[in-house]
């Protein structure tokens, strides 16, 4: 299961300044962008337990809402970004959560690992891709998938 974390809207402005900001100096300029932190868990458990881990383990529900399906935006050539380690690479965080379902009680999961998930209005996935590469992921221990949200998934 995947479970993504997302900073509310009335906390997340400076972070989506940062990040804007930043893909601005790799020539990438947007007027939208969203940024949420994703994280896998391989394992078999319930949906009860599932929402406890994701609710009371992953997210800090004051500043921070969940979900397990993707977030879903209004408008045109908006694009969801993910980024992960590679299976190769060690994945401290994701190891750390791993550690913290089982002191919850839980059975370990098979896998954790935590990844990173943007969504922008882009021209290009190209320039996107780019812009994601100079900036927000090293190609030599990530993988990044970019993929156009389609009319279907607005809500």
């Amino acid at each position: 299961m995947i479970i993504e974390v997302f900073t509310k809207d009335k906390y997340a402005k400076n972070e989506q300044a940062g990040l804007i900001k930043k893909l601005a100096a790799a020539g990438f300029k947007t007027d939208f962008l969203r940024f949420s932190k994703l994280y896998r868990l391989d394992g078999n458990y319930s949906k009860a337990a599932a929402k406890k881990l994701a609710g009371e383990l992953l997210c800090d529900t004051i500043t921070e809402s969940w979900s397990f399906t993707p977030r879903r935006f209004t408008g045109r050539n908006i694009y969801s970004v993910e980024i992960w380690l590679k299976d190769s690479v060690t994945d401290v965080v994701g190891e750390s959560v791993r550690s913290a379902v089982t002191d919850m009680g839980f059975d370990k999961p098979a896998m954790a690992r935590f990844g990173k998930s943007l969504y922008a209005r882009a021209a290009s996935a190209t320039k996107l891709r780019h812009a994601v590469a100079k900036t927000l992921a090293n190609e030599t221990v990530n993988y990044c998938t970019v993929t156009k949200v389609g009319a279907s998934d607005l809500l």
